[in-house]
């Protein structure tokens, strides 16, 4: 299955975030902690040249070891990573802490030269990782609207955490073509792309057979006997109840209520991919 999804505004956005890097101070790349890697955008990484905040949310969805797995292999001499979620109250010390750590020579240079600390940082990632809501913890109150879908951001956007940092929200950008398979399934599971252009029966059936790879017990836990085969969304449809007028199974609604199912942690603490490429 092909999945690609690139409206015409993330062309202007990918456009708008080169140009605000070029005088920012540091950049936060948000990522989902479920599928890492996938989230990582091509294009972000050929024009970031300023020290970057790996910021790994939602990590209340996966368990902790993968979660400083990912850690370990993001922080770097010039880098910092840090876990957080979005929505803790712990999230806006960690945040500010990696900030004034990357942008530290920065801010001697300010002191030097007499100048009053200021760090601009420009926020980027793909769909619906969170970038909106990490920085609403920063500002400590709702500055911009968010929502667990993509495409909620369409423009970008500055906000004054304080009298020294400013940020920019910009839109959930994609890259044109996503030529890796996994990586393109990996995004619609999470919901980095648009459940409209998806085929969710295809990807519901792909997800069966990754969960099944990572430990068979996780589907069977969920709906009380073992999913697999060509048979799996009639399995999950019989359990559910999901039937069509006729008596016939409603699999592209047990596709969708698979998929919802991961994306709310109903099937447990799972990760996609990791750090050690397992």
């Amino acid at each position: 299955m092909d999945i690609n999804w690139f409206p015409g505004h993330m062309a202007k956005s990918t456009r708008e975030i080169e140009d605000s890097l070029r005088s920012a101070d540091c950049a936060l790349y948000v990522l989902d902690s479920r599928a890492v890697k996938s989230c990582f955008n091509p294009a972000f990484d050929k024009m970031i040249t300023v020290p970057i905040v790996y910021v790994l949310n939602k990590t209340d969805t996966v368990d902790a070891s993968d979660v400083d797995a990912w850690i370990k292999r993001l922080n770097s001499e010039r880098n910092v990573a840090v876990a957080v979620e979005g929505t803790s109250s712990s999230c806006r010390k960690k945040l500010l802490a990696a900030i004034k750590n990357v942008c530290a020579p920065t801010l001697e240079r300010q002191r030097k030269r007499g100048l009053n600390e200021h760090i601009r940082a420009v926020v980027v990632g793909v769909p619906n990782t969170g970038k909106s809501t990490v920085i609403n913890s920063l500002c400590g109150k709702a500055r911009l609207i968010t929502g667990d879908r993509a495409g909620v951001t369409r423009a970008a956007k500055w906000a004054r955490v304080d009298e020294t940092l400013d940020v920019l929200d910009t839109p959930g950008t994609l890259y044109p073509k996503i030529t890796e398979r996994t990586v393109g399934e990996n995004l619609a599971v999470i919901g980095s792309i648009k459940d409209e252009v998806l085929d969710v029966t295809e990807l519901a059936f792909s997800l069966v057979g990754k969960l099944n790879r990572i430990d068979k017990s996780i589907l069977a836990s969920r709906y009380g006997k073992e999913i697999d085969g060509v048979e799996c969304l009639d399995e999950i449809a019989g359990v559910r109840g999901f039937k069509m007028r006729g008596g016939a199974f409603d699999t592209e609604r047990a596709a969708a209520a698979l998929i919802d199912d991961y994306r709310k942690g109903r099937l447990g603490k799972i990760a996609l991919e990791y750090a050690d490429e397992r």
